[in-house]
């Protein structure tokens, strides 16, 4: 019975631990450098920290325009308004910030410069899943679950289309635990 209880917890125990590959550098017999998770035996190979991905929805995509004039000034103004805009960051939270939210509730804050100009718009993502959308550069966030998240925010233009993201910022959000007395 007790050899039972003590498999049962360790399975439990097991499948609550999360399984992550470890990529990995090295250089083959040819000289080439190799990138991949299974390194050989005998050699210097070197774990690769890879950024956070962020991944984005995009739109559906637009019709091509006939007038190749109008699609010429079409890119011009995007390619203005792409470039107008600077210092597009999460400012709160910060990167590795522990943040007390017994409530769940989290404020987001961006920074851009220059404003938002009318018909733009930002799009916010928790965890790669949307979260909020809008013309604000401030975002108030409810039910975020006890743990480590990322957070990382879209810049859109009037039509839709992807102008530029921010950094994704890690943070861990504690809340209280009536299981632990925390």
């Amino acid at each position: 019975m007790r050899v039972r209880l003590l498999s049962l917890l360790l399975m439990l125990g097991l499948a609550n631990v999360s399984v992550q590959a470890e990529i990995y550098r090295w250089v083959d017999a040819d000289g080439k450098t190799v990138y991949g998770d299974n390194p050989p035996e005998k050699g210097a190979a070197k774990p690769v920290n890879l950024p956070l991905l962020t991944v984005a929805d995009s739109p559906a995509p637009k019709p091509v325009q006939a007038n190749p004039d109008a699609a010429q000034t079409a890119g011009k103004k995007a390619g203005d308004e792409a470039e107008a805009y600077s210092d597009f960051k999460i400012t709160s939270p910060t990167a590795e910030e522990a943040i007390r939210a017994n409530e769940g509730t989290l404020a987001v804050s961006i920074s851009l410069k220059p404003q938002l100009k009318a018909g733009d718009g930002v799009t916010l993502y928790l965890d790669a899943k949307q979260v909020a959308t809008g013309a604000s550069l401030s975002f108030n966030l409810t039910d975020v679950e006890r743990g480590e998240h990322s957070v990382f925010a879209v810049l859109n233009d009037a039509g839709g289309n992807i102008i530029q993201n921010t950094e994704p910022v890690k943070f861990s959000v504690l809340r209280f635990s009536a299981l632990q007395g925390q």
